[in-house]
C-alpha cells in the first residue's frame, strides 16, 4: 500500500498536478438573491423578483476584488468577464450588470426574461456557479431608502417630509402597472409612475398625502403590487403645514436617542403562553429588570421608529435564529439586547438597587453582555431551569439606586409601578390568517398609555425574518392589524415549529416617566412596562 501512494504522488508530480491554482467556482449564498431596493428576504412574499427590475446577488468568488461598473443607461451582459445568466428550460438569456465584485453583483433583470421558475448562473473567468433557483413574476415592488439607494440617485434615499394634500416621490424598482399605495392606512391619492432618466430598472412613484393621514415623524408607507404582493415599509414625515413633525413618544426620542451620555432602567411584568407541540403548552410570568448607560460615539443612537397611533410598520432581516433561541436559554432571558452600535459603556457601580413592597432586589452588572444591568426579579421565564419565585412588582411606589462608578455618579429616583395589560381575547387567537388580519382586545392600567403590538415570526430553515410593529391608544381597548401589514411574515410550518411564531402587546407610558440624574448623565428615565405574549401560527 505504501509502495502504491508512493506510485501515484510520483504521477501526480509528473503531470504537474500538486502545485496546480484551482480556483473554486462563484458560489450564490443560499436564498441570498433579493431586490436591490427593499432587500426583502427572497422566502418573503415580496421578496420576489420582478422583470425589469435591479437585483441583488451575494456570494464569493463572484467577480474581480475590486468594484466595476456597468453603464447605468445600458447595463452590458458582460463586465469584467462576469455573466449571469437566466435559463428556462431551452430559453435562456443574459441579466445586464450594474456593478461586479468579488462579494456582490448589482444586476437588472431584462423585461423578456421568461416568468416563472428559472435558474440563474454567474459565471466569473469561465468558471460557472451551482445554478440557483428563482421565481421571476410580473410585479413585486421594493422601495429604496438611504442604506439601498443608488449612487446616482441619492435623492431616494432621502426620507420625504410633507403634509397632508402635499406631493411626495419614491423611487423604487419592480413596480409594474396598477400599483396602489396606502400611506399610514390611507389610500393615497393621484399616485402616478414613471421610469427614472438616471438609471435602468429604477422607476419614480409619485402620489399625494390624502387628507386623513396619521401625523408623525415615521407614518409608514406600504405599496401593493397587481398581483397582490407588498413591498417594504417606507416611513415619512407627516406634520401640519409649516409645522414640525411629532410622535406621540416624543420624550424618548428628543431625550435619550439625542443625548450623548444616556441610559435607561426598565421594570417590567411579562406574561407568555407557549404553544410548543400539539397538546402540550405552558404558561409563565415573570418580573424582569434591565438597565444601560452608554456614550454615543458615532452619532445618533438608532432605534427602530416608532409608526403614529392606529398604524402599523414592518421591518425585516435575516436572523441566526438558533444563535437568538440559543442565548435566550442561555441567559434565561435577561440579556437579550444586543449591543447598540457605536455606543461605549458607561460605570454606574456594580449594581442597581431596587427597594419595592415586596423586599430588596439587585440588578448585577450581566456577565454575558457588560454594557447591562439585568436580572429576573420573580416568577418563572420561558425555558428557565431554576425553580420558580414569588412574583416581585407589585403596584406600588419603588426606590431605585445605584452607587456609582468610574463615569456615573450616585443617584435615586422613584418609580411607580402599575397593574400589568390585560390581553383579553389572547386564549381565543391560535391562527392568524395573514391575508385577514387580526383584532386584538385588551384593558390597560392607563388610558393616556400607549399600546405597541409585535407580530413577529422567523423561518427556521433560512432565518428569514420580519416583525409587524403597530401601535394604539391604550383607551382604544382593541386594534385590528391589516392584512397588508402581517403579508411579508413568513408561514408558519407545521404545529411543532412555534418558537419564533409570536404575537404580543406592551403597555408603554405616552408621558415622560420618572427622570435620572446623575454626575455624566444627559438624559436618563425609568419606566414601567407591562407585556403579554404568546405563540401561535401564522397561515
Amino acid at each position: 500500500m505504501r509502495r502504491f501512494r508512493v506510485l501515484l504522488l510520483g504521477v501526480v508530480s509528473h503531470l504537474g498536478l500538486t502545485g496546480a491554482d484551482i480556483q473554486a467556482p462563484p458560489a450564490i449564498v443560499p436564498d441570498g438573491v433579493v431586490n436591490s431596493a427593499s432587500r426583502l428576504p427572497a422566502s418573503l412574499r415580496g421578496g420576489a423578483i420582478a422583470v425589469g427590475a435591479r437585483f441583488t446577488i451575494p456570494g464569493v468568488r463572484l467577480g474581480p476584488e475590486k468594484p466595476v461598473h456597468g453603464s447605468e443607461s445600458d447595463p452590458p451582459v458582460k463586465l469584467a468577464d462576469v455573466a449571469v445568466r437566466i435559463a428556462q428550460g431551452n430559453r435562456a438569456l443574459d441579466a445586464g450588470l450594474l456593478l461586479v465584485i468579488a462579494t456582490n453583483i448589482e444586476a437588472w433583470m431584462p423585461p423578456t426574461a421568461p416568468r416563472g421558475e428559472v435558474e440563474l448562473t454567474v459565471t466569473y473567468l469561465g468558471r460557472a456557479s451551482e445554478p440557483y433557483k428563482l421565481s421571476l413574476v410580473a410585479a413585486s415592488a421594493g422601495f429604496y431608502t438611504a442604506a439601498t439607494a443608488p449612487d446616482a440617485l441619492p435623492a431616494a434615499g432621502r426620507k420625504p417630509d410633507a403634509a397632508p394634500g402635499d406631493s411626495v416621490t419614491f423611487w423604487g424598482t419592480g413596480v409594474g402597472p396598477g400599483l396602489d399605495v396606502v400611506v399610514g392606512g390611507i389610500p393615497a391619492e393621484s399616485v402616478k409612475i414613471a421610469a427614472a432618466e438616471c438609471c435602468k430598472g429604477v422607476e419614480q412613484v409619485a402620489f399625494r398625502v390624502p387628507a386623513g393621514a396619521p401625523m408623525g415623524c415615521y407614518v409608514p408607507v406600504l405599496a401593493r403590487a397587481a398581483d397582490g404582493r407588498i413591498s417594504n415599509a417606507i416611513p415619512i414625515a407627516v406634520h401640519a403645514p409649516s409645522q414640525s413633525c411629532r410622535d406621540e413618544l416624543d420624550w424618548f426620542r428628543d431625550g435619550v436617542e439625542q443625548a450623548r451620555n444616556a441610559g435607561f432602567i426598565a421594570l417590567a411584568r411579562v406574561s407568555i403562553d407557549m404553544h410548543l407541540a400539539p397538546k402540550m403548552s405552558a404558561q409563565s410570568r415573570f418580573d424582569y429588570g434591565i438597565a444601560s448607560f452608554g456614550r454615543q460615539e458615532s452619532g445618533q443612537r438608532e432605534f427602530p421608529p416608532l409608526p403614529p397611533a392606529g398604524t402599523c410598520s414592518v421591518f425585516t432581516a435575516r436572523l441566526n435564529l438558533r444563535q437568538v433561541l440559543g442565548q435566550a436559554r442561555a441567559s434565561d432571558w435577561a440579556s437579550i439586547p444586543e449591543k447598540t452600535r457605536g455606543n461605549k459603556r458607561l460605570d454606574a457601580g456594580d449594581a442597581i438597587s431596587l427597594t419595592g413592597a415586596g423586599g430588596v432586589r439587585r440588578l448585577p452588572r450581566d456577565t454575558h453582555q457588560k454594557e447591562y444591568y439585568s436580572a429576573r426579579l420573580g416568577g418563572l421565564s420561558p425555558m428557565s431551569r431554576e425553580e420558580a419565585t414569588p412574583l416581585y412588582l407589585k403596584s406600588g411606589t419603588y426606590a431605585i439606586s445605584a452607587p456609582g462608578g468610574a463615569d456615573i455618579g450616585p443617584f435615586s429616583t422613584k418609580l411607580e409601578v402599575f397593574s400589568p395589560v390585560v390581553w383579553k381575547n389572547r386564549d381565543r387567537i391560535d391562527v392568524v390568517d395573514r391575508d385577514a388580519g387580526v383584532t386584538l382586545e385588551w384593558k390597560a392600567a392607563r388610558a393616556n398609555d400607549a399600546i405597541l403590538i409585535l407580530a413577529a415570526n422567523a423561518d427556521r430553515a433560512s432565518g428569514d425574518s420580519a416583525v409587524c410593529l403597530c401601535m394604539a391608544h391604550a383607551a382604544d381597548g382593541r386594534f385590528h392589524i391589516p392584512s397588508m401589514a402581517l403579508s411579508n411574515l413568513p408561514a408558519t410550518p407545521d404545529a411543532d415549529d412555534l418558537e419564533a411564531s409570536f404575537l404580543a402587546l406592551l403597555e408603554l407610558p405616552v408621558n415622560p416617566p420618572a427622570r435620572i440624574e446623575a454626575r455624566g448623565l444627559d438624559q436618563a428615565f425609568a419606566a414601567f412596562l407591562s407585556a403579554s405574549a404568546r405563540t401561535l401560527q401564522y397561515r
